[in-house]
């Protein structure tokens, strides 16, 4: 008798186990699907205020050096000096070197999704993927912003999203279809020759943008290399650069100086000082080879490029 009671007994508590276990599946099965849910209206939400942002399409830049009349030409006495580089060593290092190893690198951008090398990328909360029907190619971090890059590839971007990160906030959105293409080039040559953003960086309301292509000057007629100066309140353009300063991965702010880096097979390799607040040239220095990455610790600047680190001491 107790055996049997004993037996019934173990019976009903296996059916209760059986049961909560179920009700525990389906509920983790529901929060899932609820957390999904969430993570989709908010993707769907960000986009949404995304293509909502009026879209300001750049005019045609001069492919020249150019100086807005609004920007205040300096005096002899308030003009911006270079800065002097002292060459403090020029070290070789193998071609395949991983510029994913230098700290500046990791530290000054996101990386983003590439679903077909399983890569997930680390993007603030709530960047769309894609806009108008372009991915994102390229998320740059500049301080309290994140400017996000937009592209058909990886090798041509058009679209320029600039996005408060404290607030969470899309802010500016640029279209620089009319930046990719020089007014003349070698024909034989167009597939080589569009002009993609290589670099941003925003400081006190400016924006600085590089765009270069990554083959010869020649075929683009030497019309390649940019830094522009764009102010964001009303988006005018307050100065570009000569041309053939900058196709390095990135530039470098230090003061009043933008240091950036320009070379290419057969063509000579420099790195340059512009003014940062004119664009001006100051200063170029050569080096072995083509820049691929500047970064800047304390007094010292690190040029990275095809085959040689070059390290420059700043001298005040």
């Amino acid at each position: 008798m107790r055996a049997t009671v004993w037996m019934r007994r173990l019976g009903i508590c296996s059916t209760l186990i059986v049961l909560l276990t179920a009700a525990a599946g389906t509920e983790v099965k529901a929060e899932a699907a609820t957390a999904a849910a969430v993570e989709k209206t908010t993707a769907n939400d960000a986009a949404a205020a995304l293509e909502s942002l009026p879209l300001k399409k750049l005019t045609k830049p001069p492919f020249r050096y150019y100086l807005s009349a609004v920007v205040s030409k300096p005096t002899e006495s308030t003009a911006t000096k270079k800065l002097t580089l002292s060459q403090k060593s020029v070290k070789s290092q193998p071609v395949t070197f991983d510029l994913a190893t230098v700290p500046e690198y990791t530290a000054g951008q996101y990386t983003v999704p590439i679903p077909d090398r399983n890569i997930k990328g680390n993007l603030p909360a709530g960047v769309p993927t894609t806009y108008k029907g372009q991915m994102i190619v390229q998320a740059i971090k500049s301080g309290n912003y994140a400017i996000l890059i937009y592209g058909a590839n990886f090798g041509e971007n058009r679209y320029m999203i600039i996005m408060d990160t404290a607030k969470g906030k899309f802010i500016k959105a640029y279209d620089f279809i009319n930046y990719a293409i020089a007014p003349s080039y070698v024909k034989a040559d167009y597939d080589y020759i569009y002009e993609r953003v290589r670099w941003a960086t925003i400081e006190n309301g400016i924006l600085y943008v590089a765009h270069s292509h990554l083959t010869y000057a020649k075929s683009s007629n030497g019309m390649n290399g940019y830094i522009t100066a764009i102010r964001l309140s009303d988006s005018k353009m307050l100065w570009r650069s000569a041309p053939l300063v900058s196709n390095a991965g990135n530039f470098v702010i230090s003061g009043d100086v933008i240091l950036s880096g320009y070379g290419f097979t057969a063509e000579k390799d420099y790195l340059y000082q512009l003014d940062k607040r004119t664009g001006k040239t100051l200063d170029k220095v050569l080096l072995k080879d083509g820049p691929n990455f500047i970064a800047q610790r304390d007094n010292d600047i690190f040029v990275y490029s095809y085959a040689h680190l070059t390290q420059f001491t700043i001298k005040k």
